[in-house]
């Protein structure tokens, strides 16, 4: 655990222009820097960093940070790791802060479970090299054309048929049974005796985002064995839902080519690796997760599937590839022949033509669904009805309209289907969805007089509120000879009026301005751009990021004046304020009105009702709109 004051002493040392210059050649444009922008394909520069605020701010595809998010966006740290590259970077001593009791435990136990998979993977590795591992695992890995070199990169190893022999040289190392058994080594068989759970099987370890060793799994080359593959059972270190394997030889192939392969299982991953092919994960034989689906899209927004070719088996993931589909990402397919996939096929062509076969059989994986779906249920009108529906089900999950829109062309021509009858369905199916998924929260909107979350205004005018109070909450202002600042204005008006931030970041930042407030800290636009939460850092670099700067060129050499914010900084706060009173007053107006059309509406409200159209009026023409 970094302590805060090496943290605070990290961001005030580093400088975002020597971090960022390390990867990316910027060049001077007036008060910032620009270069182009390593997180998307670009030929005009549009990724600018500003040393002053120290922040990088792409205005092609969005991408901002600070120093350490640079470094977790682009080098995939996590921010401790990122902290403890600038510190090295810098010179900067980090002396990890006292933990409590239960995080001792929790790191001890991390630590040990680290440590004793590293010795298993050297002693399965060294196995291997040994004369039963020899005449066993080697040829067994020969057999399915794996090179030394190969096999050194993804460290396969082989465990012994003796059934302790791992416990046994762990336990002669010191090592202790309670960790065997954590780390999922080895299991009890009794009170007095532990036995190796990989015993006699060719072991693929499992590597984690950094390359530390988080589990193992075995092969059986025994006929008998009761399983043909053996995982690790989850543990502190190993969450299988959480982890694709591969990953840690493929991040940066999968970034730098922008798609990912996901195969099914280890030797698919080896094979395709042996065929100068990086950008490729496996599943490890389970169904795809939320998790592992959004640590892909961390490097890219494609995804490209390698079927076996197995119709049962294509159909069967039909339902995984719906929730990549959902996530916003994009995603092809490529079908094997029959009874081959991606190892094997791998071995019957060579390097070049089988990246060629990759290249011409990658299909979207909506119209190869389609196809596959609709070639059995030509003649069955009944069945090619709910093949319909099946298509209809997968593109309504598409966020994006235009992408359901071209998918609509295609598969409207496919199944002789109007396409228009098509876009009317899935419209429909994500109608459903969605009232399916907030009926209770759109009921409790309905109900609850002061759930705003859903008005769109409200939160516009709440992000202006929340922008203000990052850049200028220090700034002076005057009201008739009194002076405050831009903060304890804003933040006074909203108390007085008792108006409650609703959207869940905005509340988040402004609930921090006022503990710091309330402490006499000093709020700063660097506590929030340097902030260790994401979201929260993510946001305040957008509200202080522009993209256009006006140059002092402007008026020394043209004599051209334009206006700036800080000049009208009193006027600015006012109309923000107003704006989101406004906003709350026409809110509380529509529902009155909604219970008058409804007959629901009391006596009292009649009378308010009137007030808030008045007060209405009065704030409008305040802030220049009119009578509305």
């Amino acid at each position: 655990m970094i302590p805060k004051h090496t943290i605070d002493e990290i961001f005030e040392t580093v400088k975002i222009e020597e971090v960022v210059g390390d990867f990316v050649t910027l060049k001077k444009r007036g008060v910032n820097l620009l270069g182009l922008c390593p997180f998307h394909n670009e030929k005009t520069p549009s990724f600018t960093v500003s040393p002053s605020k120290g922040i990088y701010k792409c205005f092609g595809c969005g991408e901002g940070g600070n120093s350490v998010s640079f470094l977790m966006d682009k080098e995939h740290y996590n921010y401790p790791e990122a902290l403890k590259y600038l510190a090295k970077k810098y010179n900067i001593e980090v002396e990890e802060a006292e933990m409590t009791s239960e995080q001792t435990q929790t790191a001890n136990e991390k630590d040990g479970l680290y440590i004793i998979t590293s010795y298993a993977n050297k002693f399965f590795m060294k196995s291997l090299l040994e004369q039963e591992g020899t005449s066993i695992g080697i040829s067994y890995f020969k057999e399915r054309g794996f090179t030394n070199d190969i096999m050194q990169k993804f460290e396969l190893g082989y465990s012994p048929k003796m059934k302790n022999a791992l416990c046994k040289d762990a336990l002669k190392n010191s090592f202790s049974e309670e960790y065997l058994e954590k780390s999922g080594l080895a299991y009890r068989v009794n009170e007095n005796e532990i036995v190796d759970r990989f015993k006699e099987r060719v072991i693929f370890p499992i590597h984690s985002f950094s390359g530390r060793i988080l589990g193992f799994g075995g092969r059986a080359l025994n006929k008998n064995a009761k399983a043909k593959y053996q995982n690790s059972p989850e543990s502190l270190i190993y969450n299988k839902s959480k982890v694709l394997y591969g990953i840690y030889f493929a991040k940066n192939a999968i970034s730098k080519k922008d798609n990912c392969y996901i195969v099914e299982g280890y030797t698919d991953v080896i094979a395709l690796h042996q065929k100068g092919i990086e950008n490729v994960v496996s599943a490890s034989g389970t169904s795809l997760t939320i998790d592992q689906i959004k640590l892909i899209s961390r490097f890219t927004k494609n995804i490209t599937i390698l079927f076996d070719g197995d119709s049962a088996g294509i159909k069967a993931s039909f339902r995984g590839v719906d929730m990549i589909l959902k996530e916003g990402m994009n995603v092809k397919v490529v079908p094997f022949p029959e009874n081959h996939d991606p190892d094997s096929y791998s071995k019957i062509l060579s390097t070049e033509d089988f990246q060629l076969f990759l290249a011409k059989k990658s299909k979207d994986f909506i119209t190869f669904k389609t196809s596959i779906l609709y070639s059995e249920s030509e003649e069955d009108p009944i069945k090619r009805v709910e093949i319909i529906k099946d298509i209809i089900q997968s593109i309504a999950l598409i966020p994006d309209y235009l992408t359901r829109t071209e998918y609509c062309k295609i598969c409207s021509k496919i199944l002789d289907v109007k396409e228009s009858i098509l876009l009317r369905d899935i419209d429909q199916q994500r109608k459903k969805s969605t009232l399916s998924n907030s009926k209770q929260q759109v009921e409790k909107n309905i109900n609850k007089k002061n759930n705003f979350s859903e008005n769109n205004k409200i939160i516009s005018s709440e992000k202006e509120i929340i922008r203000l109070l990052i850049n200028y909450f220090n700034e002076e202002i005057s009201f008739n000879d009194e002076v405050t600042t831009v903060g304890e204005f804003i933040i006074e008006e909203l108390l007085s009026d008792n108006i409650k931030i609703q959207d869940k970041i905005h509340k988040l930042i402004f609930d921090k301005i006022q503990f710091l407030a309330n402490s006499n800290e000093k709020i700063s636009h660097k506590y929030f751009v340097n902030h260790e939460q994401t979201e929260i850092s993510k946001f305040s670099i957008d509200m202080i990021s522009n993209e256009h700067v006006i140059s002092d060129n402007w008026v020394k050499k043209h004599k051209i004046y334009t206006g700036i914010e800080k000049n009208n900084l009193k006027k600015t706060a006012e109309k923000a304020i107003l704006s989101l009173k406004l906003q709350h007053i026409e809110f509380n107006i529509q529902l009155i009105q909604n219970k008058m059309k409804s007959n629901t509406i009391e006596s009292k409200e009649i009378s308010l009702l009137k007030n808030l159209i008045e007060i209405k009026k009065q704030i409008a023409a305040k802030i220049g709109r009119g009578v509305l």
